[in-house]
């Protein structure tokens, strides 16, 4: 797992990394604290990119993509960073070793990934109810998402007759004391993840944080892009637009925490999202109680308690929630944007690592897993100077590898 925040204003960005990452298996979970999750896109030009998440695309490791697609960029630049990512991801996907004729491998990987999250959601074998739940997916969940923008033109009939080739190998290990088939729930099976596959939706995926300026760009940004496979020869990817980070000349400073973001949220917000989802609950626990004390009294009439039966408590608790959080945002993010907006480049970092840090002690100093540690690489990235290194680890001694730095560029 990791943490990684990125802090902008009209300086600059600073972001910050941690080093930890997590392998595992069926059985056993382990942490190594040596993982590299900041790089430089180009040498030339102040764009980086912040990885999080799975560390590999189609089996081939991040940071040998992203050196690849550096070295053949070169001294090319772009107007926007918006540019940046799209000519990474078109360069990405006609790479001869993204290997083609493997892709029903990960296909298969993504699909199971599906069906195991299918029945930990149903939290049951019974086979009503997950033609049920996978019904009530198609008709009410991939409605409220967008479909991907890279799978807008694939035929949807030949991905769906891939996607069934594999059902077999599927149910073998998801249903596997199902006696016979079932041809609805295969039917269901197929059209779920086949949509599911169609929208912005990401169970197994890696994220790339790409941050910068482009050409024609004065004021720092941050493109967040969720990558997971090969769909049909086409990236599946989405921009996480609410995640953005822009700087302009109505927005002085943003903070962009991504994977583990308790800590860093807890600190913007002056309150734990946990607790804040706690409080909710616990208001709307609340007023069923009132309410259902209103009615027991002997002198509340018959059309009283109609009335009061009648009272929609999720919209108040929907006008409570909307009010605490006009009140976090009033009294603690914009005061504390307010402040970011006047750091220095040298303060953006430092608080870019604090960040970082705090989630660090909150794993080491609980009995969570300690899925944030490390050293904390860091960098800042001006229009000015380009992309500089605060803090970065190295595998091995700088004094004894002068001839790496000279042949950097």
């Amino acid at each position: 797992m990791t943490a990684v925040v990125g802090i902008l204003n009209k300086q600059g960005i600073a972001i910050a990394a941690d080093s930890a990452v997590t392998v595992s298996n069926m059985q056993q979970r382990k942490v190594y604290n040596s993982a590299n999750k900041l790089f430089t896109i180009s040498k030339y030009h102040p764009v980086g990119v912040a990885i999080f998440n799975n560390a590999q695309f189609m089996g081939i490791p991040w940071e040998i993509l992203i050196k690849e697609y550096r070295k053949q960029l070169g001294k090319m630049s772009f107007d926007t960073l918006q540019l940046y990512v799209e000519n990474f991801l078109n360069w990405l996907k006609n790479q001869y070793y993204i290997n083609f004729s493997s892709n029903n491998e990960y296909l298969y990987y993504d699909f199971l990934s599906f069906v195991q999250a299918v029945l930990n959601d149903t939290e049951t074998s019974e086979l009503d109810e997950i033609i049920q739940y996978l019904q009530d997916y198609l008709e009410k969940e991939i409605p409220h998402h967008q479909i991907i923008d890279s799978l807008e033109n694939i035929d949807v009939k030949k991905l769906s007759a891939t996607v069934k080739t594999l059902l077999n190998e599927i149910n073998k290990v998801a249903f596997p004391n199902l006696k016979q088939e079932n041809e609805k729930l295969n039917q269901l099976l197929v059209d779920s993840y086949t949509q599911y596959l169609l929208h912005d939706q990401f169970l197994q995926f890696s994220g790339l944080i790409f941050v910068g300026f482009g050409e024609q760009e004065i004021f720092p940004n941050l493109i967040p892009v969720n990558i997971s496979i090969l769909v049909e020869g086409e990236i599946r990817y989405h921009i996480v637009e609410h995640s953005i980070g822009m700087i302009d000349q109505a927005n002085d400073a943003c903070i962009k925490p991504f994977a583990q973001t308790d800590v860093i949220d807890t600190i913007l917000q002056g309150i734990s999202p946990e607790l804040n989802h706690l409080s909710a609950n616990v208001f709307h626990s609340f007023l069923h109680q009132f309410l259902d004390e209103l009615k027991s009294k002997g002198n509340v009439t018959e059309q009283v308690k109609d009335l009061l039966d009648t009272l929609d408590i999720r919209h108040f608790v929907k006008k409570y929630q909307e009010a605490f959080g006009n009140i976090i945002q009033q009294k603690y993010v914009y005061p504390l944007l307010n402040a970011v907006s006047q750091l220095s480049k040298e303060d953006l970092a430092e608080m870019a690592e604090s960040l970082v840090y705090l989630t660090y002690l909150k794993r080491r100093f609980t009995m969570a897993e300690e899925s944030v540690g490390g050293p904390v690489d860091i960098a800042v990235i001006t229009k000015g100077d380009g992309f500089i290194w605060i803090k970065r680890k190295h595998y091995f001694d700088p004094r004894l590898n002068y001839s790496f730095f000279q042949k950097y560029l």
